[in-house]
């Protein structure tokens, strides 16, 4: 008798989140969305002509040494003939 109370009881609980989970779920996606749009529009914002950075001296610093490398690896894989 207890268990059939309590397992009413849990039921009653999770019916009654289940609005209150909805509407969290809506007010998140929502969140999503501004965020998306406001990032979108700062994207916009961003002037190409801009020098490169840093970062961006790294990285195009990286990408040159991968290629050396890989073509120094493509010229050893090759049979000396």
């Amino acid at each position: 008798m207890m268990i059939v109370m309590a397992e009413a009881d849990l039921s009653s609980v999770i019916d009654g989140a289940g609005p209150i989970a909805g509407l969290f779920v809506l007010l998140l996606a929502g969140a999503v969305v501004v965020i998306w749009k406001s990032m979108n529009r700062q994207f916009k914002r961003i002037d190409p002509s801009l020098p490169m950075g840093r970062d961006d001296r790294e990285q195009a610093a990286d990408r040159q040494y991968t290629e050396q490398a890989i073509k120094r690896g493509e010229d050893d894989a090759e049979p000396a003939g």
